[in-house]
């Protein structure tokens, strides 16, 4: 199978164009698939409708799924897919629908932090003809490349706490009432370093969110609070960001380690979005 990778021109993201993910890969296509992945930190396919299974099929290719824990977004019959929407049933909503709300990278305050994920697109927010809803991501291996050899020396070896308490408290603070509870109980937090070396490429990423970050260990509250702002900031300025416009049945994938990401949220709440996501685990 021939296939075309697009960069985007920045510093992340690339369309994968000729891949047919409604069948099974052989391994040398996988392998171009794979290879780009790592490098771009964020590719997606658009173009072909995908059925759950095919979704699921093609992201096991990179690991092991996992099955989340955060209220009752599941899927009724794929437990590896969780459901993001803005959709109400009854009265409730059918997925979780303030993902994204802050900078994050997903599963961090896991002990095994997630490591991919990867986001179909069954129903995109249209408004006037145009199709809103992007979702922006930013590399966290370009931040830590663009740090002065200082700030380098100065976090070198730093570990940072991430915490569902946290994500608890700015979502509360933004008015979404959420039950959390079950993530609470079971992993409310971990601890994994301020920089790290991902797994696959060997590059240092910065390791550091608005959304889970709670406190750096060994340093004052004030000074670990600083610190914290003055990363999180780093990381999302506009040389390190790729913004995606989504299609429907656009398939996005993205690396865990090595990126963070936020949903723009800037169409009305009645207008319907409906994703499935995937999750391989660390």
């Amino acid at each position: 199978m021939t296939l075309q990778i697009k960069p985007s021109g920045g510093a992340l993201g690339a369309e994968i164009i000729g891949a047919d993910l409604t069948q099974p890969l052989d391994e040398a296509t996988f392998a171009q698939i794979r290879d780009a992945f790592y490098k771009h930190e964020v590719v997606f396919f658009r173009g072909r409708e995908l059925s759950d299974e095919d979704h699921i099929r093609f992201s096991a290719r990179f690991g092991e799924l996992r099955k989340l824990k955060i209220g009752n977004p599941l899927h009724d019959h794929h437990p590896e897919i969780f459901v993001v929407s803005n959709i109400k049933k009854e009265g409730k909503h059918i997925g979780s629908y303030d993902a994204g709300v802050f900078w994050h990278t997903d599963g961090a305050y896991l002990a095994r932090p997630h490591a991919v994920s990867a986001l179909r697109a069954l129903q995109v927010p249209v408004v006037d003809g145009r199709v809103l809803g992007d979702t922006q991501f930013a590399s966290s291996t370009a931040a830590y490349d663009a740090l002065s050899p200082s700030m380098k020396k100065r976090i070198d070896g730093l570990q940072a706490v991430h915490s569902i308490l946290r994500r608890l408290d700015k979502t509360q603070q933004s008015g979404i009432k959420k039950d959390y509870s079950s993530a609470v109980k079971s992993d409310p937090e971990a601890t994994h370093p301020l920089v790290r070396t991902h797994p696959v490429t060997g590059r240092k990423c910065l390791y550091v969110t608005e959304g889970y970050t709670a406190r750096i260990l060994g340093l004052p509250e004030d000074e670990s609070s600083d610190l914290i702002a003055e990363l999180t900031q780093h990381c999302i300025k506009p040389e390190f960001i790729y913004r995606h416009h989504w299609q429907q049945y656009d398939l996005v994938m993205w690396d865990d380690c090595s990126t963070t990401h936020k949903a723009t949220f800037d169409y009305p709440e009645t207008t319907p979005r409906l994703m499935h996501r995937t999750t391989v685990v660390s």
